[in-house]
């Protein structure tokens, strides 16, 4: 079996790149991942090389639009088959599904049945071959005029030349050293016929993503004894991020795969993605160095307070709480149940948690989130008998503030008050933003590393 190797540009790795990289272990593939920082939780069995031995550099190219340094991933991958002859690159998001059997020479695949579009998320060639050679030679213009592009965008981009302001590559379209270069250049040294087909390595295709949400017997339809490395398509992870508090969809593909290479997907909850920052990375964003009790107001943090309890091991206090800011005096609210199971499947202990129904049952916590709540769907004076009781000083509220509704100067005698991120919603700004209550009131050390969050 060949060699492959990646990369990561970043700190911490989520689950799901711990699950790529340790299929490749499991199924006895050696996978190499270079860097340039340190990785603390890389999985064991896979050979660690700094990126430098293949390019030197401490500046990254991105692909301006969506700020992704996965344009100086298309580079990297192309030297790396050069320096280490008989290597196979794989994205960090490509699941080993079983050895790949590819002897020698070209490894790449088709994304769609048309034939018309190689993807690079798996790309083998011989370090001496004139394709490679032609696509490192394409890459050496940082302004480049592709030929792919329509006769009217070549016009402009020459123009644009002419003018003395040629367009960076940094600028160009997405994939324009990636997978369109390959497409290109495969077709171009007549390489098409040695172009694994889809379902060697994209049998669930971009369009169908999130399939892998759902259970295995929705996935295994679309795998085939061609099947090897299967791409499990990162941008995946805006959706886990958003709507499963950055843990595998609970009864899906994703949950099984982790279960079967042993991953603790709560250990390494999807943080961000493209610069959005999900509620798993909040600690990390917050620069939080312990906390000893975090609370959640009307149940919608479930991210967070998980990501808090794995950090530091502190107490999480559910309030049974409503949008008046009145506790519940009569059977416990619909979410409660859900929660408490979410948070025990992640691995926090019974005894960790604590269900708050009245004002008085109240302790003080260093952490407090309040979303979708008031600020932002209720009034913001509603909060305050919460405030009063349960925020420690020096602890932290997060909550969601709407444009006009006044929370910032209500909230401002208490503390510091500082937005950390803005969304639209129903055509007004809903501003995420925490305060950090006034007093001095020293946390412990964390008793546990903090989640931080990467991008590719």
């Amino acid at each position: 079996m060949r060699e492959v190797g990646t990369l990561w540009i970043g700190g911490r790795l989520s689950w799901l790149e711990q699950l790529c990289l340790k299929s490749f272990v499991d199924e006895g593939q050696r996978i190499t991942l270079f860097s340039y920082h340190d990785i603390p939780n890389a999985p064991a069995g896979v050979v660690r090389r700094d990126g430098r031995e293949i390019i030197a550099t401490e500046s990254f190219l991105k692909y301006e639009k969506k700020d992704s340094v996965a344009l100086f991933a298309d580079l990297f991958r192309l030297h790396m088959i050069r320096a280490c002859p008989g290597m196979v690159w794989v994205d960090t998001d490509v699941y080993c599904h079983r050895p790949m059997p590819y002897a020698g020479g070209v490894v790449m695949g088709f994304e769609r049945p048309d034939g018309a579009y190689v993807n690079n998320a798996v790309l083998g060639l011989p370090a001496d071959h004139p394709m490679l050679a032609a696509m490192l030679d394409f890459t050496a213009d940082l302004h480049p005029i592709p030929r792919w592009l329509r006769p009217k965008e070549r016009e402009a981009y020459r123009a644009a030349a002419a003018a003395g302001t040629p367009v960076p590559v940094t600028q160009q379209a997405w994939g324009t050293w990636g997978p369109l270069l390959v497409s290109h250049f495969a077709k171009k040294f007549a390489m098409l016929d040695q172009v694994q087909p889809v379902q060697a390595f994209y049998p669930v295709s971009f369009p169908d993503r999130q399939t892998f949400f759902k259970p295995p017997r929705r996935v295994e339809r679309y795998l085939t004894p061609e099947t090897t490395a299967l791409h499990l398509w990162a941008s995946n992870k805006r959706e886990i991020g958003l709507r499963f508090h950055g843990m595998p969809p609970p009864g899906s593909y994703l949950e099984r795969l982790c279960r079967r290479h042993g991953i603790d997907a709560a250990a390494a909850p999807v943080a961000g993605r493209s610069g959005k920052v999900f509620e798993a990375g909040l600690i990390e964003q917050l620069g939080i160095g312990g906390l000893r009790v975090a609370a959640d107001a009307g149940g919608g943090a479930r991210g967070l307070m998980l990501a808090a309890h794995r950090a530091f091991g502190c107490g999480i206090d559910l309030l049974d709480v409503d949008a008046k800011g009145r506790f519940n005096d009569g059977p416990p609210a619909d979410w409660l149940d859900g929660y408490r199971a979410f948070l025990v499947a992640g691995g926090v202990a019974e005894t960790a948690i604590r269900v708050v129904r009245t004002v008085d049952d109240l302790r003080p916590a260093d952490l407090i989130a309040a979303f979708g709540l008031w600020g932002d769907r209720a009034r913001i004076g509603r909060i305050d008998a919460v405030l009063e009781r349960g925020l420690a000083p020096g602890g932290r509220l997060i909550l969601d503030i709407r444009k006009g509704s006044g929370a910032v100067p209500h909230l401002k005698p208490l503390g510091a008050v500082e937005p950390l991120s803005a969304t639209q919603r129903d055509g007004v700004t809903v501003t995420r933003t925490v305060l950090v209550r006034n007093g001095a009131d020293a946390l412990p050390p964390p008793t546990g590393p903090a989640t931080e969050g990467c991008s590719r």
